[in-house]
């Protein structure tokens, strides 16, 4: 149970240290059923002293003066464009239909290496050797879950079988929207209005995103199939987990790719209390070129029958402006994330 007794997600925490086909069968069913799964954290997947660093160093960037913010404000040339950079209070809205003003949150977003990192202001400068360490980390664990995905859907050896959505990944062979962001929400009085959120009701665009916060950082819900939303505790089994695990969801990017099957969960933070919250994201893209093909499955073909399958389909495609369209619609990884960039910061096509 979770704050005010009420049922949270019931998202199940698996452990894939020891990776089989068991194992890559239960994070499918986790995709495919909530969109959400949390990964045990056994302190090999991603140091927690790394994880602690981070949010450090989080709260340092963000202390800074406005205006030193400012000089690196994001899709700016000193930052170094293309999404990158720091989100002032209100500069985005991931509901823009629901929301009559902004998110009341910061945030600071870091592109990959490519081959080193974007410009970056005092303290997160000094601290390149931490960000880049932690990037190679969370992408390592996303290669390793993607990897799990192929297996589970029985992609046919001739077609790269398991390794087929990893390669596609695969930051050597060329850049893609792949983002570390570091999210700041300031304390604030308690709000009149119970519904009031923190971050607007969306989900993600990429393919998978890997989600980190603090204990006692309450407020992330996800949408449940009754239309009822479910919260997410931080560590659902304090007890008996040393380390929380890492809460991974899947993006709108690999829910298309997958025509539904994979399921990309509407989610939001709600309020949950006036105290400061810090949370880090790690949004994992395909390789800009990529295209957004079929993916070669036999279950994916089954599953994308489905009633609820059609009508997921049919969301996205009102969210990318592809409404009317067949499944057959090839966008490139890239063009995917700049329709949905381009609604999220009102920039013009």
């Amino acid at each position: 149970m979770s704050r005010s007794g009420v049922e949270d997600a019931g998202i199940p925490v698996i452990d894939i240290s020891n990776p089989s086909s068991a194992v890559a069968l239960q994070v499918l069913h986790a995709a495919s059923t909530f969109g959400f799964l949390f990964i045990k954290n056994d302190g090999m997947t991603i140091p927690p002293k790394d994880i602690e660093d981070m949010f450090e160093l989080s709260r340092e960037f963000f202390k800074l003066p406005r205006e030193l913010k400012a000089e690196y404000a994001i899709h700016s040339k000193r930052a170094g464009g293309n999404n990158r950079g720091w989100v002032s209070m209100q500069g985005e809205s991931l509901d823009p239909e629901g929301q009559k003003q902004g998110d009341p949150k910061e945030a600071f977003n870091i592109a990959e290496s490519n081959p080193s990192l974007q410009p970056l202001p005092s303290p997160l400068s000094s601290s390149s050797p931490l960000i880049s360490r932690f990037q190679a980390s969370c992408h390592t664990l996303c290669t390793n879950i993607l990897a799990l995905l192929g297996n589970a859907l029985s992609i046919p050896s001739s077609h790269g079988g398991a390794t087929w959505f990893a390669t596609r990944h695969d930051q050597t062979l060329g850049p893609s929207g792949t983002i570390l962001r570091l999210l700041y929400y300031p304390s604030t009085t308690a709000p009149k209005d119970s519904q009031s959120i923190r971050a607007g009701a969306h989900s993600d665009y990429g393919s998978l995103t890997l989600l980190f916060r603090p204990p006692g950082n309450a407020g992330l819900e996800i949408l449940k199939g009754d239309g009822s939303w479910g919260p997410v505790p931080v560590n659902p089994y304090p007890s008996a987990l040393s380390s929380p695990p890492i809460l991974v969801n899947i993006g709108d990017l690999l829910s298309f790719w997958t025509s539904g099957t994979l399921k990309s969960t509407i989610h939001r933070v709600a309020f949950a209390g006036g105290e400061e919250r810090y949370s880090i994201a790690y949004f994992c893209h395909p390789r800009d070129e990529v295209k957004l093909e079929a993916v070669p499955s036999k279950l994916i073909d089954e599953f994308g029958k489905s009633e609820e399958i059609v009508e997921e389909m049919e969301r996205q495609k009102k969210t990318l402006g592809l409404e009317g369209s067949g499944n057959g619609v090839a966008l490139t990884a890239k063009e995917h994330l700049d329709r949905r960039l381009r609604v999220t910061y009102g920039l013009k096509e």
